[in-house]
């Protein structure tokens, strides 16, 4: 009984002290993270900068597969083309063919 009895005035009174304090006590807590998230992470600079070399890692090797595509196409046809002539001569006998073949990029 060392307790005081308070009005109803005064236990509303506190009641909204602790109300504002935990709110702001609360809003300080949001804050402190958001502002920590942020520095720990910022804007992602370091995070940009592995996306850009990332992206052109990736477009450099899809222009070296276009490269290499196109590469594998033309030894196709060159190699049909030499099938073809072979074919030719067995046929034929041993006669010249008509035009020598010209490989490209060699």
């Amino acid at each position: 009984m060392a307790e005081e009895l308070k009005s109803p005035q005064e236990e509303l009174k506190e009641k909204a002290w602790q109300a504002a304090n935990r709110t702001v006590i609360m809003a300080v807590l949001v804050g402190a993270g958001y502002l920590i998230a942020y520095l720990q992470y910022g804007d992602a600079a370091l995070l940009r900068k592995q996306v850009k070399q990332q992206q052109d890692r990736v477009v450099d090797l899809e222009n070296e597969r276009e490269t290499i595509s196109t590469r594998l196409a033309k030894e196709s046809r060159d190699k049909e083309l030499c099938v073809k002539e072979l074919t030719a001569v067995k046929k034929g006998g041993a006669a010249a063919p008509a035009a020598p073949v010209v490989i490209e990029g060699q």
